[in-house]
């Protein structure tokens, strides 16, 4: 008789805990990107339009090979670049997981230049760097020992003194600290709003303490992007109603196999946690307050690529407003992650796409789609294949009346060996006057 021991259903469940920033939220939590680079701003003006790069999870302690080949490949891009829409990148926004540790040891400066500051050395314009901005995934948010946690580290390189060059940055002196006002910010921009969130390190991603705000909807975090939203209804200094990007670290929706654990933030060990509820609920929540729904939300955390719609519908059952949600995990963390892998780590179950996340997929406790909306999973690259898996970056080109987000791929082997070229492997365009889908 066999007594093998049946896959733990749970084993995808992450072991972080709620953890509190070291230093409180400033008064002022906007920062104006014509403060960074005036001349970049003006560049922006005169175009007419402005394009960005966004990645996450692209650090890697051990194998340097994808990160460096994705950062390079944005790099290629900051010449003029040739047909579509696109135009000179203005800056990277990097959404989480920027430095790992080592198992089991602590962040260090070393770990730190060598996965970000060495990773995009290249990121430059004519050998001055391009301005990154970033999110704290739950690699950039750990304790540890001070002054050697996550969080110490992400402060102070990315909410430092303009300036300075952090004592993390030991071969690129041109680069120097970034000045966001705080891990969860808005980045103002001539035609785009960039709301930045901190999903902290729980699993599924939870934006206030479950113990202090019970109800989430009395969070700090919450109520501060209530405000966000509220506020970016109203035209821009240029008369402009920008577009308005939500940015976060944990998807709040997904169509892979392990969905129904890695977002279910009751499963992690915070405590508290029975309180927590799927951080997609509170956005609905937080959309339906403001009177506004984000053009687009950018997401990181699972290492693949997926790209999603939030479609809503009036009582018509009409399309109202079409949400592209773009999970860009696979900046150079390896191995990539598989679709239809199970928590277990046994084989699961996708469905070939596209489809209904909540009428076919696997979906956490608690989350229920939108009264008036529907969720679908559209296309996604994953690491099914070892030998040729596909790491990649967002390209997203905004205008007074388009938003385009182009997804590219770079393939890379098991070592981390580049096997294949920059490829343009994915793209969607919303008009922001319909606030449809076009391509």
């Amino acid at each position: 008789m066999s007594t093998a021991k049946p896959p733990d259903p749970t084993t995808c469940v992450e072991a972080g805990t709620w953890t509190a920033l070291p230093v409180a939220p400033p008064a002022v939590t906007t920062l104006d990107f014509a403060t960074v680079s005036s001349a970049a701003n003006a560049a922006i003006l005169a175009a007419g339009k402005m394009t960005v790069h966004m990645v996450g999870c692209a650090g890697d302690p051990e194998v340097s090979g994808p990160g460096l080949a994705v950062a390079n490949g944005m790099a290629s891009q900051v010449n003029p670049p040739s047909g579509g829409t696109a135009v000179t990148p203005s800056f990277l926004y990097h959404l989480g997981d920027i430095a790992y540790t080592e198992s089991g040891t602590t962040m260090t400066a070393a770990l730190w230049e060598q996965q970000f500051f060495a990773q995009y050395r290249s990121y430059a314009a004519n050998g001055t760097p391009l301005p990154i901005f970033a999110l704290a995934g739950n690699h950039d948010g750990r304790g540890g020992t001070p002054p050697d946690t996550e969080a110490f580290h992400f402060l102070q390189n990315f909410c430092g003194t303009p300036g300075t060059v952090s004592p993390d940055n030991t071969g690129d002196p041109a680069r120097t600290e970034m000045c966001q006002p705080y891990p969860y910010w808005l980045l103002d921009t001539p035609y785009a709003y960039f709301i930045g969130l901190y999903t902290n390190v729980a699993n599924g991603g939870i934006l206030d303490d479950p113990n202090a705000s019970p109800d989430p909807t009395t969070g700090p975090q919450y109520q501060w992007l209530v405000t966000q939203l509220t506020n970016c209804k109203a035209p821009g200094a240029n008369g402009i109603t920008k577009a308005v990007l939500l940015l976060m670290h944990y998807p709040p929706y997904s169509g892979a196999a392990n969905f129904t654990q890695r977002g279910d933030p009751t499963l992690g060990q915070s405590t508290g946690a029975a309180n927590a509820v799927p951080i997609a609920m509170l956005l609905q929540k937080a959309f339906a307050a403001a009177g506004r729904i984000p053009d687009a939300i950018f997401c990181a955390h699972a290492h693949l690529y997926q790209r999603l719609t939030i479609a809503y519908t009036d009582a018509s059952g009409n399309a109202t407003q079409q949400v592209p949600l773009l999970i860009a995990g696979a900046g150079g963390h390896t191995q990539l992650e598989v679709m239809g892998e199970a928590c277990s780590g046994q084989p699961g179950s996708v469905p070939t796409p596209p489809f209904d996340i909540f009428a076919a997929g696997n979906i956490p406790k608690g989350l229920t789609a939108p009264s008036n909306g529907s969720i679908t999973l559209e296309r996604y690259f994953d690491g099914a294949n070892q030998s040729a898996q596909p790491y990649g970056f967002l390209r997203v080109t905004v205008t007074p009346t388009s938003l385009t987000c182009e997804y590219f791929t770079i393939d890379c082997d098991a070592s981390g060996a580049v096997v294949g070229p920059l490829t343009r492997s994915d793209s969607v365009t919303v008009d922001l006057t319909t606030h449809l889908i076009t391509t």
